[in-house]
């Protein structure tokens, strides 16, 4: 039996003139290079036909059906170093990278990480080239799939820097369906020594049998993964705990590598600091959470003599789930209530800079 939106979208098709074998698997629109290694770039790409070099009919057809945008970072025939940051997409979609890589993944050969500052505005996505012949890209988050229609005639914008800008790029628009997997971490690309790190393994689009997903790291002496997790059917990701290995030293880090039959492949790039979740540390660690698990109330313990003048908490899908503002919220009580167990992330802003903390809620 058809079903209903795919009946429509047949009907939309020949009312166009336009057939499934028509539309591209891709539609392909070229930007770059930047005039400068290694310096903030913005680019602004009109959702037009023009830009796509297609006819319109069938850039409006394929428009009905956006399953997710590739950026391609790769501007380089030998190794380089890219970033990304503020992405737009019309009035829909965005991702500006405050606090996480926002479920974003890496395709191609490229390793992703976090970067927590060094952004057009604080943190952004940062490809390493992994050398296996292929160009990198950085890729939209699974929601971002679906009828993009009400965006045509607006822009995907993004800023973009290279440390090697040889040649121009692209971004992708994919039409077809897309099976890969997705790396995703709540917060940062670090994990303390001595700590683990949750990382959500992603299936794209949801099974309907159970996915056997192999992990892998490439240093064993920095970080240790499982190496398999299911994904079990209909469910659209299962997580799974990284750890710092017994001996591990600051400053090292790991290439985690998800793969699984029929699926593109995903890496992300795990460093180990030393602040056991806290990024940004006062001078003598003088900030703390306590308790830690939490269970429903917890005390953010300050010696510093500074103020904390906001918090906020966030779920891993980066979900604002706590919001409090004071004139200073420095060893007070804070109650967070109905929030499912699970590693989330606290900011704490204080008069001079922010502080970031995993918290365990149980």
């Amino acid at each position: 039996m058809i079903k209903k939106t795919t009946l429509l979208l047949f009907i939309f098709q020949i009312f166009l003139g336009v057939t499934y074998a028509q539309i591209p698997d891709q539609l392909i629109a070229p930007y770059g290079p930047p005039d400068t290694a290694n310096q903030w770039t913005k680019y602004t790409i009109p959702l037009t036909a023009e830009s796509f070099n297609i006819a319109d009919s069938i850039f409006q057809a394929a428009m009905t059906n956006i399953t997710s945008l590739w950026i391609r970072t790769e501007m380089h025939s030998g190794y380089d170093l890219g970033g990304l940051d503020e992405v737009k997409v019309g009035d829909v979609y965005s991702s500006y990278f405050d606090i996480s890589s926002e479920s974003w993944t890496s395709g191609g050969d490229g390793t992703m990480s976090y970067i927590q500052s060094g952004g057009v505005n604080g943190g952004y996505l940062q490809i390493e080239d992994w050398a296996s012949g292929d160009w990198h890209y950085l890729i939209t988050p699974f929601s971002w799939a679906g009828d993009w229609s009400a965006l045509i005639g607006q822009n995907v914008e993004f800023w973009m820097k290279t440390d090697k800008p040889s040649y121009a790029a692209d971004i992708r628009l994919t039409t077809g369906p897309v099976s890969r997997l997705a790396l995703v971490m709540p917060n940062s690309s670090t994990v303390a020594i001595n700590d683990s790190v949750l990382i959500e393994v992603g299936v794209d689009p949801v099974p309907t049998q159970d996915v056997t997903v192999n992990l892998t790291t490439s240093s064993a002496t920095c970080i240790t993964i499982p190496s398999q997790i299911v994904v079990p059917a209909g469910q659209a990701y299962a997580t799974v705990y990284a750890t710092t290995a017994s001996g591990a030293t600051m400053g090292c880090q790991s290439v985690i590598e998800a793969t699984s039959s029929g699926y593109l492949t995903s890496r992300m790039t795990i460093k180990v600091d030393g602040y056991a979740g806290i990024n940004d540390m006062v001078s003598g660690q003088e900030v703390s959470v306590s308790p830690n698990p939490i269970k429903d109330v917890f005390t953010i313990i300050n010696t510093s003599g500074k103020k904390i003048k906001r918090i906020t908490v966030y779920d891993i899908h980066t979900n604002i789930v706590l919001d409090l503002k004071g004139n200073d919220l420095s060893n007070a009580n804070i109650r967070i209530n109905d929030q499912p167990a699970g590693v989330y992330l606290l900011k704490m802003y204080m008069q001079d800079k922010v502080l970031t903390s995993k918290v365990i809620i149980q």
